[in-house]
């Protein structure tokens, strides 16, 4: 399968079958005409965007609000290997970018499968919650590839490094280790994630030192430097992508008037 069929079955195709096969599916890299990204990813009924407002669970002792909180997740898995998958048929790539892209989506498919596992403990399946689609929104607005991975890897993710951390503690507490184990593993493979968007923005500026200033020019219209922090600050896991020193110092105290640089820490009851 040529790397370019491969996207467009993940993008288009509506079903879960079709949106986890496997990168190891693609044998060649040959060139192709490339694609806009749609409105929006192609879903099967049971997982459309939906309009409806949903709120995030706070009460996270309650095993039916815990499988909610992972549906969110889940979500948040699908969108990425779909927007992925949009970057490879965008984007004019060469062949070890894509396979960077290849091994994401491959590491997204897992996240989504072990989110859904652990869902199923708790009688829940993906679509049993209305889905948004946010982060696709942002996508739309993108025409360079840097600025993909601004978005991605550099906010989105970024902001995971701080999510993935606060509730694997949280889930700890709550005597869950095997959800908590869940997020380990998605932490982990966060920080090698947005390792890769650093390493290909800094491959465009001269010196460190600049990252900050260009991953800020990079950025989606109206899309705060915000949404790459959470509801706590992970310094280590930033340190551990290979961070700069000044663009952690930058990110750490970032504030303007968006409500979300104020995030507190969430109590679960």
């Amino acid at each position: 399968m040529n790397i370019d069929h491969y996207a467009e079955t993940l993008l288009h195709q509506g079903d879960l079958d079709h949106k986890l096969i496997s990168p190891k599916l693609v044998t060649s890299f040959n060139k192709f005409q490339l694609q806009n990204i749609p409105d929006l990813p192609g879903r099967c009924e049971k997982m459309k965007i939906s309009d409806e407002r949903v709120s995030f669970p706070k009460n996270l002792t309650d095993l039916n609000q815990r499988a909610k909180a992972l549906h969110f997740f889940a979500n948040h898995e699908l969108l990425a290997i779909e927007m992925l998958a949009a970057a490879l048929l965008k984007f004019d790539l060469d062949e070890t970018a894509q396979k960077i892209v290849l091994a994401t989506i491959a590491d997204e498919q897992k996240h989504f499968r072990l989110y859904c596992e652990r869902m199923k403990d708790f009688g829940c399946e993906f679509g049993d919650y209305p889905v948004n689609d946010f982060f696709w929104r942002q996508l739309l607005k993108i025409e360079t590839f840097e600025s993909f991975y601004a978005l991605v890897a550099l906010s989105l993710e970024q902001a995971n490094l701080d999510f993935a951390q606060y509730y694997k503690d949280v889930f700890i507490r709550l005597g869950d280790p095997q959800t908590a184990n869940v997020l380990d593993i998605v932490l982990k493979d966060e920080e090698r994630h947005v390792h890769f968007g650093i390493d290909h923005l800094a491959s465009k500026i001269e010196n460190s030192e600049e990252l900050w200033d260009y991953y800020q020019q990079l950025l989606p219209y109206n899309f705060t430097p915000a949404r790459a922090r959470g509801n706590m600050f992970n310094e280590q896991s930033r340190i551990n992508a290979g961070f700069p020193e000044h663009y952690i110092e930058k990110i750490k105290n970032f504030k303007d008037e968006y409500k979300i640089v104020n995030r507190k820490q969430w109590k679960q009851k």
